[in-house]
This record gives structure tokens, C-alpha cells and sequence, in this order.
């Protein structure tokens, strides 16, 4: 280009300056030995310039010919690289539209010859999974994992792939291996919390959750849930260890944890469960005095008869205390129905289908009746709960 300037300028002076010269009497000679050219200065100059023209025309005819093949060879390539780069596109539309035989198919072929071929093979693995064909899905992973770039991009499509065909054990599997650095990936941690909640590993979602709550993944509501779940689901794990281990874990837990009514009672529900009723009756009743709590209060039912009736007499305190509240009441009757207590299990029940009158309640209403021999009674009572039963 710069030569053509050049040459341009030139002819542009020729022109220019020709003129002005031709009425000039000057001329050129030139001697080489016996040779002698002689000429005008006009004539010499126009020679000088085909001259240079012819010199330029030789120059790009012989690069041109030397760079013939290479430039044919490369147009072929750069052929071949946009068909792949248009084929890309089209896979990442088809996948989008639900074509995914044919986003698998235009994204795999085309993958070598693609500028992005990560973004390829990435395309083909979702494609092969939303048609089943799983092995080819981890094909197409391994393929883009043995890519220089993009690791991340390959392990959280990994993870997510995992967690949408519900491969949960495989998913931990695949976490259990990374290192911490790759754990603490905002893109990592948006689903490998999910893996942990599913399969109920608490102990690594508590080490999790911090990073979690701190990259907004999820809010505080839901962090402070996650938290409950995972105390909740290691008191569960420590329960199956002994009575002990788990008093132990339930002390080690913050106050506020401690204080959590669902904590406390899954707490109390495992203790009652291995015979430790005396070393929580005094903090349940405390804290059904101050709030009345259902699920805490149920903890209760499972409780051996020569427990119930040392607690008898506490129960029947929440009766006057919560008049509206119906378990409160048939919670005592069973502890009369199991000390063989029928009157008072006559007046409960009698008490309970006043407040809410169901099958259950009108059964074991009936049951006492038929056992302190008023028959009558009891078949009327037997009749109703039939009747809510049909």
C-alpha cells in the first residue's frame, strides 16, 4: 500500500512538473565503456518511471505465486472454521429449543475445528443427557476437561448435570474429591449444598454454610433453616450413639441453639426414646408453662406407664392452663387409659370430643365407658366414631 503511495506521488510529480520541463534544452547522457546513451531529461524520467512500475509489477507477481498454495490451503481452513463457528451457534439454539439429537450432533462434530471448542463438548454433554445417553454425557465432560481453559465452567456443569439426572451420590462423590479451593467457587457452592442437604450429610453443609450465606446464594431466612436442619440431623446421628453422646452434642450447641423449640424437641424426643425421661421432664414442662408447643408436647406420648404416672399430675396442670387445646387433654386420657384409670379417662375424653370431636376421641371415649360397664353409652359412642369413619 505504501508503495503505491509512492508510486502514485511520482506520476503525480511527472505530471506536475512535466510540463515545466519540456522547453527545456537540457539533456542526459550516460557512458558505459563503448556505450553511450544520450536523451532528454523528460524522455529519462518517464523511464524511471515505467522502470519503477515494471520493478513493483515483477515483486507482486512472484509473491503472489510463492504464496499462491499457502493462501488456497488457508482459505479451505478458514472455510472449514466458519461452517464450525455457525454450527456452534445453531447447537446452542437447537439445545435452547429442546432439538437435542441435533445439538448434540452439530456441537460434537464440529468441536476440533471450533474456535470455543469447550463451549462445544459443554453444549453436547447437556444435550446427551436430556436424551439419556449418559456415558456419552461423560464422554463429552472428559473431553472438555482435557482442555487447557474453562475448568470451572466444565466442573459446575458437572455438578449441575449430576443433580438434574438426580445422581446425588455420584455429585458427592465428585465433591468429596475437589480441593477447598474449588469447594469455595461461588458457581460450586450454588449447588453442592443441595448434594449435602439431600443425602443429609450435616456435618459438611455446617462447614459449607458460611460460604453459602456469604456469597448471597441463599438469604438469612433460609440460612438460618439450613443451620436448624443440619444441629437437628447431627442430633439425630449423635442419638444413635448412646444417651451420653447425646447430651454431649446437644451442650455443645449455642444457647440460641438450645433455646430453638424444634431443636429441643427433637432433643427431648431422643432422649424419652433411651429411657431419659427424668433428665428432661423439668425443662418440657417449662417450657410448655410458658408456650404451648404441640410437637414438643407429643414428645410425650411414647413414654413408658410407670413414667406417666409421674407425670400425670403435670399434665393434667396444662388441662386448666390450655382449656382450647385438645392433645393437651387426650394426652391425659392415655396416660388413664394406661393406669387403668377409667373414670378420669371417661372425664378426659368426655372433655376432648366437647373441644374436637373425632374418631379417635370418640373410640376411646366409648373404651371407657365399656369398661366402668355403661354399655349404653359406650355403643352410642361407638356409633358416632363408625359414622366419622364412613
Amino acid at each position: 500500500m505504501i508503495r503505491l503511495l509512492i508510486l502514485a506521488l511520482i506520476v503525480f510529480t511527472g505530471l506536475l512538473v512535466g510540463p515545466m520541463l519540456i522547453d527545456q534544452k537540457g539533456y542526459v547522457l550516460i557512458a558505459v565503456n563503448d556505450w553511450t546513451i544520450e536523451t532528454s531529461v523528460v524522455v529519462m524520467v518517464m523511464m524511471m518511471l515505467v522502470f519503477y512500475a515494471l520493478l513493483q509489477l515483477l515483486e507482486w507477481s512472484i509473491v503472489n505465486t510463492l504464496t499462491f498454495w499457502g493462501r488456497t490451503r488457508n482459505w479451505f481452513g478458514w472455510r472449514r472454521q466458519k461452517i464450525a463457528r455457525e454450527k456452534t451457534l445453531v447447537s446452542v439454539l437447537d439445545l435452547a429449543q429442546g432439538d437435542f439429537s441435533i445439538a448434540e450432533k452439530n456441537s460434537a462434530r464440529n468441536a476440533r475445528l471450533s474456535e470455543k471448542p469447550l463451549l462445544n463438548y459443554l453444549t453436547a454433554a447437556q444435550a446427551a443427557q436430556q436424551q439419556g445417553k449418559i456415558e456419552q454425557r461423560d464422554h463429552y465432560l472428559q473431553c472438555a476437561d482435557d482442555l487447557d481453559d474453562g475448568q470451572l465452567a466444565v466442573d459446575t456443569t458437572r455438578l449441575k448435570l449430576h443433580i438434574d439426572a438426580d445422581e446425588y451420590q455420584q455429585a458427592l462423590d465428585w465433591l468429596s474429591n475437589q480441593t477447598h479451593d474449588t469447594l469455595r467457587q461461588k458457581s460450586i457452592l450454588r449447588y453442592a449444598y443441595l448434594v449435602y442437604v439431600k443425602l443429609e450429610r450435616w456435618e459438611w453443609l455446617l462447614s459449607l454454610l458460611p460460604a453459602v450465606q456469604k456469597q448471597q446464594i441463599i438469604d438469612q431466612e433460609t440460612a438460618e433453616k439450613l443451620f436448624q436442619d443440619c444441629h437437628r440431623g447431627m442430633l439425630q446421628q449423635a442419638a444413635t450413639q448412646g444417651l451420653p453422646a447425646l447430651k454431649d452434642y446437644y451442650q455443645s450447641l449455642s444457647r440460641k441453639m438450645r433455646n430453638d423449640i424444634d431443636v429441643f424437641t427433637d432433643y427431648a424426643k431422643f432422649v424419652i426414646m433411651q429411657g431419659g425421661l427424668a433428665d428432661v421432664e423439668t425443662l418440657i414442662f417449662k417450657r410448655l408453662r410458658k408456650k404451648f408447643d404441640l410437637s414438643l408436647l407429643q414428645t410425650l406420648e411414647t413414654v413408658s406407664v410407670e413414667e406417666s404416672e409421674r407425670i400425670y399430675e403435670d399434665v393434667a396442670q396444662l388441662t386448666r392452663q390450655y382449656p382450647a387445646q385438645v392433645a393437651v387433654f387426650t394426652l391425659a386420657g392415655r396416660f388413664s387409659i394406661g393406669m387403668n384409670h377409667w373414670p378420669k379417662a371417661k372425664e378426659w375424653f368426655t372433655l376432648a370430643t366437647a373441644i374436637e370431636p373425632t374418631q379417635t376421641n370418640y373410640q376411646c371415649l366409648a373404651l371407657a365407658q365399656a369398661k366402668l360397664g355403661e354399655n349404653n353409652g359406650a355403643l352410642t359412642h361407638y356409633q358416632r366414631a363408625i359414622e366419622m369413619g364412613a
